[in-house]
C-alpha cells in the first residue's frame, strides 16, 4: 500500500449522516478521486499525509475544474478553482498498514499514513504529526486484515495503538 498515483473507487456504507461540501485543491496538490484528504493551514485540502497542523477533511468523492466539469485527478492552482467535494460522516472501505491489524483496535480512531492508508499511534508517528481520521468499524478480511471500514470523522472513545 502506497499513496495514490490514480483514482480509486472506494466502497462507502451506512451514509444516512454522510455529509459532502466542496473546498478548492491547494496550489500544486494533485488530488485523486477516492483520496483521503487533509486541511491545509489556508483551508483548502491536500493529499492526506502526517504533517503537523492538518486536520482531516474526509474522502474525494469528485473534482470539478474552473468551468464546473467532473475531472479525474487534478491540481489545484492559485486562483482556487481546482475544486474537490469532499465528503465524511459514513464509512469508507479503506486500506490498513500493519501496524493497525489487530481486532484489539475495532472501535479505536486511526490516522492518517496516506491518502490511500490509515494506521495506528505507533505507525503515525509522534502525536504532532497524527492526523486522526475516524473510528476502525470492522476488519473486512479477518485473515490479513489489509482493509477496514473507517467511519469518517466519527471518533471512538480511545485511539488505536
Amino acid at each position: 500500500m502506497a499513496a495514490l498515483t490514480a483514482d480509486k473507487i472506494r466502497d462507502s456504507r451506512n451514509v444516512q449522516n454522510k455529509t459532502e461540501s466542496t473546498f478548492s485543491i491547494a496550489t500544486a496538490s494533485t488530488l485523486y478521486v477516492g483520496s483521503l484528504a487533509n486541511f491545509n493551514t489556508a483551508g483548502r485540502v491536500v493529499a492526506a499525509t502526517a504533517a503537523a497542523s492538518r486536520r482531516f477533511a474526509g474522502v474525494v468523492e469528485e473534482i470539478v475544474n474552473e468551468s464546473a466539469n467532473a475531472i479525474s485527478a487534478a491540481t489545484g492552482n492559485t486562483a482556487g478553482t481546482i475544486k474537490a467535494r469532499i465528503a465524511w460522516g459514513h464509512e469508507v472501505l479503506v486500506d490498513v498498514k500493519t501496524a493497525a491489524r489487530t481486532f484489539s483496535n475495532l472501535g479505536k480512531n486511526v490516522f492518517i499514513s496516506t491518502d490511500n492508508d490509515v494506521t495506528d499511534t505507533t505507525g503515525a508517528g509522534t502525536a504532532a504529526v497524527r492526523v486522526k481520521v475516524g473510528a476502525l468499524t470492522e476488519m473486512v478480511d479477518r485473515t490479513n486484515k489489509d482493509e477496514a471500514w473507517i467511519a469518517l470523522r466519527v471518533f471512538g472513545d480511545t485511539d488505536a495503538a
